[in-house]
């Protein structure tokens, strides 16, 4: 009789799959162990005994040419095949994976031969090839738990399989799979009815796998142990030859990949991460996986307070009031209700109904707020020191350790002090990764108080990010080589001069001095040739911040200034032309931009540049081929700063609005009038200018100008438009003459200029 091989049908990441097959191959003593998974993660399984490798875990297999078309193979500690890899390396036993090769199903991810095959193969980025004991966006299981009085095949693989309790044969449990799912295989709606597509993409698959039972077959005397998922033990029991095996394998395109082990997290091991084989909870699982492996066996008694203390230390840390004595009557509610609906131990579902009736009251808000620690769980896995890691990784690691910073998925808030070394090298890292897209922390504030000394992170890891690190390997072997040139690389494919100026601010405070001098030097020469004034102005702001308040790093203090100044002047020599015959979007943003200019130019403090600007303002209001938007803006600053008297800014107010078209008239307003209530409940000269020529419409133009009005009044709330009110029905009040401060306190009268220039306000 010709010799099989052991079939073992799992789910991937099922703890009471796990405890079967280890209890399987105790009783087996298999001289081989096959996995189903890719070939290349062969050279990845020595490494899988080292102690300091701590799931959740995954094998990351990348194209070398393109490392953002990648797929991992995650493990958790319950999971089968970590435990199958842990029991053969245990006993020097050899142990292999045998699915279809990286290199071929991330090959046809990238091409796309077949939208169902591209589709599924770019799905195995998540899920490593495998199905969760049932077949792809259809659960066969359903037949069988339909039958046996389940409400769908989940729940009766978790009650038969994943928590089955013991004190039955694994091996004739195992036997048992594979004859329920040799039957599914053949029942319509489980096989038959998959497209042509999925069928092909199965039929290659465990082709592949039959290939390589073959061989170990040939090779070893012994039993041969293969685990697979579930699912695929009718396609392995299948009789086919060789050559027919071959057949359909034959010219299937590959890529070179490489592979690495990858901390993986049990956010990514939920199925609510969207992941095709993950888990409702892993962190039941888990609980359930410390049952099973545990030197002790107490019983559904003491599994049900474990789960039910852990519940309720969640809730006491939440501030709920979550007592022992309900944690022990949670325990026995949710043994009852398994007694009552059947089961020998309880379920997810027992356990939850047990928590929220005895330790939340029935209130489901108690229970959401601690769902994800309780139910999903927040591990991230470890690497051991001595596994080979790609470059980026390794450096990554060195990194983390020496800023003390922990990759986790749970996002936080951290605050730094950048005058603080440690402050400064959690910052300098951050804003690095930011420059080769792996988006660790996002920055919240990095200016309270006027300053950068201070900046406050929202950071949260994702196992996604080990592929950036990857991708990033094109610009270099260590973070700070690839971010700069990264930065690099980015400016010479920038042609607008705005963003030429935030990628050397990005280089500053990335601490990449040589890539921030190559970003000036481009942005200097882009300069030359730009004639978009707003790109310009833009460009000037993230520079003056930089030179204003300066940072905690070595800055180019001189050639930042030289070249703010070159950008300033070219502003101002462009703004008044360059400010006519623009379209509505244009204008918005050469409003945006000058707003944003005319704040960094008092911020830079240059007397000669400030005088020029606000000359141009003065040309501009005075310009009346100017947009009225520009001119609004432009003569608020005026009156603002004190520069134009009352008489000045009222003639020109009446000559922009008096005689001109309800939109023209509107657009000014909008812009002139922008700001804060206590502006104009503060400036009666703003005010009463707005109120007399509102009052001076007919009928006709009030109705077209009303809705453009209110557009411009947006902004106020609502106590801020009835204090306006307030103050218009009391009337123009006459200034009284007040003894100025400076007369009294000559302390003051020293301090003035300071003060003036730090306003921006003329002397």
């Amino acid at each position: 009789m010709k010799r099989q091989a052991h079939l073992f049908g799992i789910r991937h990441h099922g703890p009471g799959s796990a405890a079967l097959l280890k209890g399987a191959l105790d009783a087996l003593d298999p001289a081989c162990v096959l996995i189903e998974g890719p070939p290349e993660g062969d050279a990845l399984i020595q490494y899988a005994a080292l102690p300091g490798m701590k799931p959740p875990l995954a094998m990351l297999f990348y194209a070398a040419e393109e490392a953002a078309n990648a797929a991992f193979a995650p493990f958790a500690e319950f999971s089968p095949e970590w435990v199958a890899m842990q029991w053969a390396l245990a006993r020097g036993r050899p142990v292999r994976f045998i699915d279809w090769p990286a290199a071929v199903s991330l090959a046809l991810a990238k091409a796309g031969r077949e939208e169902d095959v591209a589709a599924d193969a770019e799905a195995e980025a998540d899920e490593s090839g495998n199905e969760a004991g049932h077949a792809a966006r259809l659960d066969p299981l359903d037949v069988l738990a339909g039958a046996a009085g389940y409400s769908d095949g989940e729940t009766f693989w978790n009650g038969l399989i994943e928590q089955y309790g013991g004190g039955q044969s694994p091996l004739d449990i195992f036997a048992a799979i594979e004859t329920a799912m040799m039957e599914l295989r053949k029942y319509p709606g489980g096989y038959d009815d998959r497209s042509a597509a999925e069928r092909l993409r199965e039929e290659r698959r465990e082709a592949f796998m039959r290939i390589h039972i073959r061989d170990a077959l040939k090779q070893y005397d012994g039993e041969v142990a293969v685990v697979v998922g579930a699912w695929h033990i009718g396609g392995l029991s299948t009789a086919t030859t060789v050559a027919e095996d071959r057949a359909i394998i034959k010219d299937l395109p590959k890529i070179k990949v490489e592979a690495t082990w990858a901390p993986w997290s049990d956010g990514r091991l939920s199925r609510a991460s969207g992941y095709g084989a993950g888990v409702v909870s892993p962190g039941w699982y888990r609980h359930l996986w410390d049952l099973y492996s545990g030197d002790r066996h107490d019983g559904p008694e003491a599994f049900a307070a474990g789960w039910q203390a852990r519940t309720a230390a969640l809730l006491r840390q939440e501030g709920f009031d979550a007592s022992t004595a309900s944690a022990i009557e949670a325990a026995r509610l949710a043994l009852a209700l398994a007694s009552l609906r059947g089961i020998g131990m309880p379920g997810l579902a027992e356990m939850r109904d047990a928590s929220l009736s005895s330790l939340c009251h029935g209130d489901d808000i108690q229970l959401a707020m601690i769902e994800r620690k309780l139910y999903i769980d927040s591990r991230i896995g470890k690497i051991d020191k001595a596994v080979p890691q790609m470059p980026l990784a390794k450096d990554f690691e060195l990194w983390c350790r020496k800023t003390r910073l922990k990759p986790d998925e749970q996002p936080s808030e951290i605050k730094l002090d950048l005058r603080s070394e440690a402050g400064l090298l959690k910052s300098t890292l951050l804003h690095r990764l930011n420059l080769i897209r792996v988006n660790w922390g996002r920055l919240i504030d990095a200016e309270a108080g006027r300053g950068t000394y201070r900046e406050i992170w929202s950071v949260s890891w994702s196992p996604d990010m080990s592929v950036r690190l990857a991708e990033a390997l094109v610009w270099g072997l260590t973070i700070e080589q690839a971010a700069a040139s990264a930065t690099v690389e980015r400016a010479h494919k920038t042609d607008g001069i705005a963003q030429l100026a935030e990628l050397v601010r990005y280089a500053l405070v990335a601490d990449l001095p040589q890539a921030a001098s190559t970003c000036i030097n481009l942005l200097q020469a882009t300069a030359v040739h730009n004639n978009d004034i707003t790109d310009v102005m833009n460009a000037v702001a993230p520079l003056v911040r930089i030179v204003r308040y300066g940072t905690a790093r070595k800055l180019p203090e001189l050639e930042l200034r030289a070249l703010i100044t070159a950008l300033s002047a070219e502003a101002n020599a462009g703004v008044r032309v360059g400010s006519r015959q623009l379209d509505d979007e244009a204008t918005l943003q050469r409003l945006n931009a000058m707003r944003a200019y005319d704040e960094s130019l008092g911020l830079f403090g240059d007397s000669g540049l400030l005088e020029e600007w606000r000359r141009q303002l003065a040309l501009m209001v005075d310009d009346a081929q100017s947009l009225a938007p520009l001119i609004g803006f432009s003569l608020r600053r005026l009156h603002d700063l004190g520069l134009w008297d009352e008489l000045q800014v009222s003639a020109a107010f009446s000559r922009h609005v008096l005689g001109e078209t309800p939109s023209r008239a509107g657009a000014f307003i909008e812009a002139f009038v922008a700001g804060s209530a206590d502006v104009l409940i503060q400036d009666q000269t703003l005010l009463f200018l707005i109120d007399e020529w509102l009052c001076g419409l007919d009928e006709e133009a009030f109705v077209e100008s009303l809705p453009l009005f209110r557009r411009a009044l947006a902004g106020l709330d609502s106590v801020g438009r009835k204090r306006v009110l307030e103050r218009i029905a009391g009337g123009r009040k006459e200034r009284r003459p007040v003894r100025s401060v400076s007369e009294e306190n000559p302390a003051f009268e020293r301090a003035l200029p300071l003060l003036k220039q730090i306003l921006g306000i003329s002397a």
